[in-house]
């Protein structure tokens, strides 16, 4: 599966962008919304607005539910699914707690989830601090920083 091979510094307050234009030129800073966003335009020419990618209210617009808040086996998955996934372990190696009932409401816990792709092959596309930017992480390397609770598929990308 082709994927965005540009290389951006990572930034969580950097995306997504307003414009398709915007992903027309390689980016300096971006985050796992604006890697979502840029790769469904160069692999799918498909604009996902910036209001269908920011959370909670993205996670509730934007494509039909495959898995929604339980277990995922990539088995479940195809090529351009979207994983959403809380952070379990950081950069250093801590474990981080950051279940449903760690936040104010479930939005709050939503809006904190992480975005990527699946690409095929246990193989993920995501931006993270943790990498520094975008980057393809094995399904099991995933998994080790990363709880993925739901799962969403566009129409019309099979």
């Amino acid at each position: 599966m082709k994927v965005p091979t540009d290389a951006y510094e990572y930034q969580y307050l950097a995306g997504p962008v307003d414009t398709e234009l915007e992903l027309q030129f390689s980016p300096i800073q971006g985050n796992c919304r604006f890697a979502l966003q840029l790769y469904f335009y160069r692999v799918h020419s498909l604009f996902i607005p910036k209001d269908k990618i920011y959370l909670p209210g993205g996670y509730d617009s934007l494509g039909d539910f495959i898995v929604k808040e339980d277990k995922i086996t990539p088995g479940n998955l195809i090529p351009g699914d979207i994983l959403y996934a809380q952070n379990s372990k950081n950069k250093d190696g801590k474990i981080l707690n950051r279940n449903a009932d760690q936040y104010k409401s479930l939005d709050d816990w939503r809006y904190h989830f992480h975005s990527a792709v699946y690409i095929g092959n246990l193989k993920i596309y995501h931006a993270s601090s943790i990498c520094d930017g975008p980057d393809v992480w094995s399904w099991e390397k995933f998994c080790e920083y990363y709880q993925p609770i739901s799962a969403k598929r566009l129409p019309g990308l099979l």
